[in-house]
């Protein structure tokens, strides 16, 4: 089993789909914590051009460089959208945050042969610094 301490200490980039405007939205929340963890983030959503001041980027192919990890904080529905892009680029391993799988993703995932870790990067984020 996937230690998800592990996966986040050993990521160096990560990509967060579903960043918004609202300060107080999970996503922006992983992406400050990330930047906490002295970590890159490349926030990713294709309705918004900048987020704390730092380019969001349109998808994860648009991002500077392949991430290390992606983290879902969207619905499923939208999330199994990028599994494609994920496999495409060469990425191992997704994070779900609480809420946004299902079983059509995971399955989907699954055939993809994409490692998925299901946890709160905030929660576990806490334990590295």
């Amino acid at each position: 089993m996937l230690d998800p301490k592990s996966i986040l200490s050993q990521a160096h980039t990560l990509a967060v789909l579903g960043v918004n405007q609202d300060p107080e939205a999970y996503a922006n929340k992983i992406v400050r914590k990330i930047y906490t963890l002295h970590k890159e983030a490349f926030p990713v959503n294709p309705k918004y051009e900048v987020l704390f001041n730092e380019p969001v980027y349109e998808s994860l192919e648009k991002c500077p460089r392949i991430p290390d990890l992606v983290v879902f904080v969207v619905n499923p529905k939208i999330g199994i959208h990028y599994l494609a892009s994920v496999q495409a680029l060469g990425i191992k391993t997704i994070w779900l945050q609480p809420g946004t799988m299902d079983i059509a993703l995971l399955n989907k995932a699954k055939a993809l042969n994409i490692t998925v870790i299901e946890a709160c990067v905030l929660v576990v984020g806490n334990y590295l610094t």
